[in-house]
C-alpha cells in the first residue's frame, strides 16, 4: 500500500497511475472532489481519500485508511502536495509565508511522523517531492525555495536515522508541465526563455517524475537512501550559453 499526496493533478496523478499501473494499490489524497473521484474509477486499485494536507487530522486520517487497507503495513508515501506563490520577498505576508511551508513542508511531517510504524511493519520507502528551487533558489519564490530546502534537509536526517527500516529519497523536479506551473509561469516570453536554458529545449513531463518516482519506491532501489535525484533536463548542470529564441 502506497500513499501519494497532492495526487489529483500534475506529478501526483501522473505518480497514481504509473504506481497503479505496476500493480501497487494506492490511497491518493487531495483537495479536488471531482478529479479525485475519476482517479479512482479509473483505477480500481486506487482509493481516494479528498481533504486538507495542511490539517494534522486529515493527514491521519489518510494514513488510518491506507493501514486499514494494507493490513498494517505501507510499502510507501509520496509526499508531493505542493504550492507556490511568486512575490517579492518583501511584499511576502506572514500568511503567505506560512501557508507554502504549511503545504510543501509541514505536511510532509505531519504524514512522515504519524506513517512511521506502519513504514516500519512495511519496510516501505518515502519519496519527497522537493524542487530545483531547493537546491539553488529563485527570485520572487522565496517562500516556496525555503520550504523545498526544508524537504531535502528532512529527508537526509531521516535517511540517517531511520535507513536500517525505511529508506528516504527526495526527487527535484525542474520546470515540469503542470498547473503549478501554468500558474507562476504567466508570460509565453519566459517559458521560452526557461526552456533556452535548459539542455533538453523542453519542459519535462510529470509522467518522466513519476518514472523515477516508481523506481525509487520500489525493489530496485533498495540500497538507494538519502538521495536527492535531479529530474531537470540538465537545467542545473551549469552554466549554459545564451541561445537565440
Amino acid at each position: 500500500m502506497i500513499i501519494v499526496t497532492g495526487a489529483t493533478h500534475g506529478i501526483g496523478r501522473a505518480c497514481v497511475e504509473k504506481l497503479a499501473s505496476a500493480n501497487f494499490r494506492v490511497v491518493a489524497s487531495g483537495r479536488d472532489v471531482k478529479a479525485g473521484a475519476a482517479l479512482e474509477r479509473a483505477n480500481s486499485s486506487v482509493t481516494f481519500v479528498p481533504g486538507d494536507v495542511r490539517r494534522e487530522d486529515h493527514c491521519r486520517h489518510v494514513i488510518d485508511r491506507a493501514l486499514e487497507l494494507g493490513d498494517g503495513r505501507l510499502g510507501g508515501l509520496v509526499n508531493n502536495a505542493g504550492m507556490s506563490k511568486r512575490i517579492s520577498f518583501a511584499f511576502t505576508t506572514q500568511a503567505d509565508w506560512d501557508e507554502v511551508l504549511a503545504v510543501n513542508a509541514r505536511s510532509a511531517f505531519f504524514f512522515i511522523r504519524h506513517a512511521l510504524e506502519g513504514l516500519r511493519r512495511g519496510r516501505g520507502s518515502v519519496v519527497n517531492i522537493a524542487s530545483i528551487a531547493g537546491k539553488t533558489g529563485e527570485e520572487g519564490l522565496a517562500a516556496y525555495c525555503a520550504s523545498k530546502a526544508a524537504v531535502i534537509g528532512l529527508t537526509q536526517a531521516l535517511a540517517l536515522e531511520f535507513g536500517e527500516e525505511i529508506r528516504f529519497n527526495a526527487v527535484c523536479p525542474g520546470q515540469i508541465e503542470t498547473r503549478m506551473m501554468d500558474k507562476v509561469m504567466t508570460d509565453g516570453p519566459r517559458k521560452k526563455q526557461l526552456e533556452l536554458r535548459i539542455p533538453a529545449n523542453r519542459f519535462g513531463a510529470p509522467k518522466e517524475v513519476a518514472d523515477v518516482v516508481a523506481w525509487l519506491l520500489s525493489d530496485r532501489s533498495t540500497f538507494v537512501n538519502g538521495t536527492v535525484v535531479t529530474v531537470d533536463g540538465g537545467e542545473t548542470a551549469g552554466l549554459r550559453t545564451p541561445r537565440d529564441a
